[in-house]
C-alpha cells in the first residue's frame, strides 16, 4: 500500500473515525444497557404503536427535506472562501428549520385521522402530536451536525449525540419507572432531549455564522437536494413499509418483534459503518481531486468492509444471548430475524459508499431512479410475501431490495464516473464472514456460559482469518503491529 493510502487509513480519517465510533459504541451501550427496563414497562404491542409512529414521523422529516443538509458537504468545498461557506450553512439551517416547523405543525392538526388511519381509533392522537413536535425540535441539530462533519469537529458531534442519548435515558428513567407514564413518557424523553441539545447547536451555528439568507443557495441546494429527498422516500419505502404490510397481515406486537429486531440491524451501521462514514462522506469529495483517487476510494470500500463484516459477525453471533440475559422472554424470537436484516445493510451499506460518482456530478436523479426501482421491489414483494411469512417474507423481500439498489447505484455511479474497485479482497471476506455466522448458526441450543464460550471462539477464529487470508495487504498488517505495540509501551510505561 503506498504512502498516500497509509495516511488515509491511519491519519486523520481514521483519528476522526475512532472518536465517532467510540460515541456510536457508547450510545448503543447506554440503549442495551436499558433495554432490560424497556421490555420490562413496554410491551411487544407498545414497541408496535411506537415504531409506526415514529416511521410514520420519520417521513414527514423526509419530505421536509432532511437530505437538503447533504448539500452542504457538496458546495462547502466548491467554496474556498469562508465567508461564502457560512453563508451556505445559514441558508441551509434557516431552510430545513422552516420546513420542518411548517411540517410538524401539519402533522399536529391532524393527528387524529393519523392516528385512526393507523390504529383504526384515535387513541394514539396524543402520541402522535408529541411525536410531531418531537420532529420541528429535531430540525435545530440537522445542519449544525452536518457543517461539524465538514469541519472535522469530531468532538462536538460526538457529545452533542451522547449527551442527548444521556438525556433520553435518564429520562426514560424518570417517566417510565418513576412516573409509569409508559409510551407518553417514551415521547416526552425525546421531545425534551432533542429541545435541549438542538438550542445549544443552534446557538452554536447562529454563533459560528451568523443568520443569513441567500437566495442563490437556497435554489442550489433545492436543485442538489430535492432529488436526494425523492431517493430518500424510495429508501424509506423500501426499509420501512413492511411494519405497516406485518400489521395488516398480524398485529402491533408482530410489529414490535421485528422492530427490535431491526435495531441490530441498525447497530451494524450505528457501530460498523456510521463512525467512518461521518468522517468518509464529506471526505471524499475532497479525495476525489486527487491523482490516485481511485486507489484511495477503493482502499475505503475496503476499510469500510472490514469494519462492517466485523460488526455483522459480532451481532449475528451473539444477539441470541444478548436477548436471552436483556430482554424478556416475550422478546426472545426477535433474534431470528437479525441476520437476513444485517444483510440488507450490507448491500445498504455498500451502495451509499459506491454513489460518489453520481454526487461529484450532481445529478442526484440517478439515486432518487435506484430508490425508486428498490420501492417498487419491496412495495410488490411485501404485499407478495408479508401476508403469507410475516416477519421472514419482510426481511426476506427487504435483502433483495437492498441488493438491487445497491447494483443500480453501482452502475448508474461508474457509468458517470469510473471508479476502479478492487473487489476481491471484499469478496473474500463476504465469504469467510458468511462461514462463520454459518457456523454460529448450525450451533444447538445450549446454557448461556457454553453458548457465550463456543461464539467467542468463532469471533476469534474470524480475526484469525481475516489477518491471515488475502484481505488487508502487507501494509496494512504493519500498520496494526505498530499500533499494537505502541499500546503495549504506553502500558508498559
Amino acid at each position: 500500500m503506498s504512502t498516500a493510502n497509509s495516511n488515509f487509513l491511519f491519519g486523520g480519517v481514521a483519528r476522526h473515525s475512532l472518536i465517532y465510533g467510540a460515541g456510536a459504541i457508547l450510545a448503543r451501550a447506554v440503549s442495551f444497557v436499558m433495554l432490560p427496563i424497556y421490555t420490562r414497562y413496554l410491551t411487544t404491542a407498545d414497541y408496535g404503536v411506537m415504531a409506526l409512529i415514529d416511521l410514520t414521523l420519520d417521513f414527514v422529516s423526509i419530505v421536509a427535506g432532511a437530505r437538503l443538509a447533504l448539500g452542504v458537504f457538496r458546495f462547502y468545498h466548491k467554496e474556498d472562501n469562508e465567508d461564502a461557506r457560512c453563508q451556505i450553512a445559514s441558508t441551509a439551517f434557516l431552510l430545513i428549520c422552516g420546513l420542518y416547523c411548517i411540517m410538524g405543525a401539519a402533522v399536529f392538526a391532524v393527528a387524529s385521522p393519523v392516528s385512526m388511519l393507523l390504529f383504526g381509533s384515535g387513541a394514539n392522537a396524543g402520541l402522535i402530536r408529541l411525536a410531531a413536535v418531537n420532529v420541528a425540535l429535531g430540525s435545530l441539530a440537522i445542519v449544525p451536525l452536518a457543517l461539524a462533519q465538514v469541519k472535522d469537529l469530531s468532538g462536538l458531534y460526538v457529545g452533542a449525540s451522547i449527551g442527548r442519548l444521556v438525556l433520553v435515558v435518564g429520562l426514560n428513567m424518570l417517566f417510565l419507572v418513576v412516573m409509569e407514564l409508559g409510551l407518553t413518557g417514551v415521547f416526552l424523553a425525546s421531545l425534551i432531549a432533542n429541545a435541549v441539545v438542538g438550542a445549544f447547536l443552534g446557538a452554536w451555528i447562529i454563533r459560528t455564522c451568523g443568520l443569513r439568507w441567500s437566495s442563490a443557495w437556497t435554489s442550489d441546494l433545492l436543485r442538489y437536494g430535492v432529488p436526494l429527498m425523492g431517493s430518500q422516500v424510495g429508501t424509506f419505502l423500501a426499509t420501512f413499509s413492511d411494519r405497516y404490510f406485518l400489521q395488516a397481515a398480524a398485529d402491533e406486537s408482530s410489529v414490535g418483534l421485528y422492530n427490535l429486531a431491526y435495531q441490530f440491524g441498525f447497530l451494524l451501521v450505528m457501530v460498523g459503518v456510521t463512525p467512518m462514514y461521518q468522517v468518509w462522506a464529506p471526505k471524499r469529495f475532497k479525495i476525489a481531486r486527487e491523482e490516485n483517487a481511485d486507489e484511495l476510494l477503493s482502499r475505503g470500500l475496503l476499510i469500510m468492509s472490514v469494519l462492517m463484516f466485523s460488526t455483522f459477525v459480532g451481532i449475528s453471533l451473539y444477539v441470541g444471548d444478548v436477548l436471552r440475559v436483556m430482554a424478556t422472554p416475550a422478546f426472545w424470537p426477535a433474534s431470528q430475524y437479525v441476520t437476513l436484516i444485517l444483510i440488507a445493510y450490507v448491500f445498504q451499506s455498500w451502495a451509499n459508499c459506491v454513489d460518489i460518482g453520481v454526487l461529484l456530478e450532481e445529478r442526484t436523479g440517478f439515486l432518487a431512479l435506484a430508490n425508486a426501482v428498490s420501492a417498487v421491489v419491496a412495495v410488490v414483494g411485501y404485499s407478495l410475501f408479508v401476508p403469507r411469512y410475516l416477519a421472514w417474507g419482510a426481511a426476506g423481500v427487504t435483502v433483495v431490495a437492498f441488493a438491487v439498489r445497491f447494483i443500480l447505484t453501482y452502475a448508474f455511479a461508474q457509468r458517470l464516473r469510473r471508479v476502479r474497485y478492487e473487489w476481491r479482497p471484499v469478496l473474500v471476506l463476504v465469504v469467510w464472514a458468511g462461514l462463520i455466522t454459518l457456523a454460529g448458526y448450525l450451533l444447538p441450543t445450549m446454557g448461556l456460559v457454553l453458548s457465550l464460550s463456543l461464539r467467542t471462539g468463532l469471533v476469534l477464529l474470524f480475526f484469525v482469518g481475516l489477518w491471515l487470508l488475502p484481505i488487508l495487504q502487507v501494509a496494512d498488517r504493519s500498520a496494526v503491529r505498530r499500533v499494537v505495540y505502541r499500546v503495549a509501551a504506553r502500558r508498559k510505561g
